[in-house]
């Protein structure tokens, strides 16, 4: 069993609890959170990815959801713990779900959650900045501006 993890808890009275495993940007998604009676706890962990063991140390007993992050791996152990716990929902903070056994989600009744499309303008936009940037050439034009080229530039006397 893992040791307990450090945690900062918003609302500790609200009738659900939710956990975050790691901090995320913004307010809107706690103020959300506490709007509809929920304490929030959040995992100040400086790890990067929290183990399957590090999760549960967090969700004890008693839990409503998790949100998570796309690092950490979901799978049977974790689901049956979210389980006993009364665990009903897990959130991932990521367009993905490939870290997550959706069949053992779905065997222990644990919905879970993504944020799809979050990225679409963002790739979007990269995509026609790469695409203009091939076409102009801009990588070799810097490469040329950034070069020294006064050597083959003829001097007038």
């Amino acid at each position: 069993m893992a040791k307990p993890v450090s945690i900062e808890v918003l609302n500790p009275n609200g009738k659900y609890r939710v956990i975050s495993t790691k901090p995320m940007p913004g307010t809107r998604w706690i103020n959300l959170l506490i709007e509809q009676d929920c304490s929030v706890e959040i995992c100040t962990e400086k790890k990067t990815i929290l183990s399957v063991d590090d999760i549960i140390a967090l969700i004890g007993d008693k839990f409503d959801g998790v949100i998570g992050q796309l690092t950490e791996d979901r799978g049977d152990t974790l689901f049956a713990a979210l389980s006993r716990a009364g665990g009903k929902s897990f959130s991932n903070m990521a367009v993905g779900y490939n870290n997550v056994d959706v069949n053992a989600a779905n065997k222990y009744g644990v919905a879970v959650g993504n944020t799809p499309g979050v990225l679409t303008e963002t790739t979007a936009e990269l995509a026609g900045s790469l695409s203009l940037a091939a076409a102009r050439r801009i990588v070799e034009a810097d490469e040329f501006m950034r070069a020294d080229v006064t050597s083959s530039i003829p001097r007038l006397n």
